[in-house]
């Protein structure tokens, strides 16, 4: 999907692997506590160079001249799910307003599943809005 936006920065226009890139490295970023996953729960492998895959890795929407995002994951079994979603809402939040020009309203992590030697099926949404601190 491609969106369009006009700020006062001018017209933008990106893809929706763009915004899945950014949240690839923000899983990333959890030192393999957290994984990519697609709405469905698969787990999603490779590196996305291609953005092909990136795409499944979230939902995305203006509204209000902030960007929500959904963002599907599997936690690693035995890790923290708090700590993971909250180590990815803040590397999320941080790198989106210098890639696309615009703050992240509602960020919703949606874990799919505890990821072991197989995914065990879960459906856990953690949701943060701009200006939320960590612990309120």
């Amino acid at each position: 999907m491609l969106y369009k936006e006009k700020t006062e920065r001018g017209r933008i226009k990106y893809g929706e692997n763009i915004i899945g890139g950014v949240a690839r490295r923000a899983i990333a970023a959890t030192d393999g506590r957290a994984a990519p996953s697609d709405a469905k729960g698969r787990h999603i492998k490779g590196d996305g160079a291609s953005g092909s895959a990136d795409d499944a890795i979230v939902d995305a929407a203006f509204a209000g001249g902030a960007l929500n995002v959904k963002m599907y994951v599997l936690v690693r079994f035995g890790s923290s799910i708090s700590k993971a979603c909250e180590d990815i809402d803040r590397d999320f939040r941080a790198a989106v307003p210098g890639i696309i020009g615009a703050e992240v309203g509602e960020l919703t992590i949606v874990v799919k599943g505890l990821l072991s030697k197989s995914v065990s099926k879960r459906n856990i949404e953690v949701k943060t809005y701009a200006g939320d601190k960590p612990g309120n």
